[in-house]
């Protein structure tokens, strides 16, 4: 949380910088803010979000969110300014959201890419958990989303619909993380915002990448317990402890 006097002298400073070198116009930074949340387990747009066909398949009570950020490209020095008050906004450097000198399309491009390549992985890594399955066919329909962090919620969400046991316990779980066909969860970004999003979503339990625990620790958020995890494995254990009424691991920082 931001000191009261330090966020008003941090503001005033950036309020000034960014005035003097943009005249008041657009300024070179970005303002990120908590996405929505999307229920693996549901329907987006009146389509299930993850359709297997090929395979017996069961139904969950609960839900399992995948987590976003979302964010506002054109920002001026109001919004610059909004930002150090609003905890759920961040600023930051424009060319960290588009590095290399990326337009705002190339970039949508490569994460709609990377998104594909997450949703692939997903499935090897799912049907892998659950020994294949007969090798089920896989589609997803999650909308506009990009990126690869959806990864491990869609992998978890192909588990539960190909196993009888409901995961989530009738609970409702968020989470994040790019996942290998391997099994392997890796770390994303955001996480301060996503934590945000899915304590509004009403989530009890938030899975987090090993790497992203540090992060994640000091920027956590009551009523919301977070697990470590660095396999769809781990996630799988933390799931269960959890809605048998456990502590998962932790993360640690």
């Amino acid at each position: 949380m931001r000191r009261p006097g330090v966020l008003v002298g941090m503001g005033a400073l950036v309020t000034a910088v960014l005035g003097a070198t943009a005249g008041f116009g657009p300024v070179p930074y970005v303002v990120e803010m908590p996405g929505p949340t999307v229920n693996v387990l549901g329907d987006r747009d009146g389509e299930p979000v993850i359709t297997v066909t090929g395979a017996e398949v069961s139904a969950s009570a609960g839900k399992l969110l995948l987590t976003t950020v979302q964010v506002q490209t054109r920002v001026r020095v109001a919004d610059a300014v909004r930002s150090w008050f609003d905890d759920d906004r961040a600023m930051v450097p424009r060319d960290v959201v588009y590095p290399g000198g990326l337009t705002a399309e190339e970039t949508d491009a490569r994460n709609t890419a990377l998104f594909a390549t997450s949703q692939e992985d997903a499935t090897a890594a799912a049907l892998r958990t659950v020994g294949n399955a007969g090798r089920p066919a896989v589609t997803f329909a999650a909308g506009d989303i990009g990126g690869p962090s959806a990864g491990l919620m869609f992998t978890l969400g192909i588990v539960d619909k190909l196993t009888r046991e409901d995961l989530t316990g009738g609970r409702i779980v968020a989470g994040t993380g790019s996942v290998e066909a391997s099994g392997a969860v890796g770390p994303i970004g955001g996480i301060p915002l996503k934590l945000r999003g899915a304590q509004a979503a009403g989530a009890e339990l938030f899975l987090v990448p090993e790497a992203n625990c540090a992060e994640a620790l000091r920027n956590s958020r009551p009523g919301l317990t977070m697990a470590k995890v660095s396999t769809v494995d781990e996630a799988l254990t933390a799931l269960e402890t959890f809605t048998a009424g456990g502590l998962p691991q932790p993360c640690t920082a």
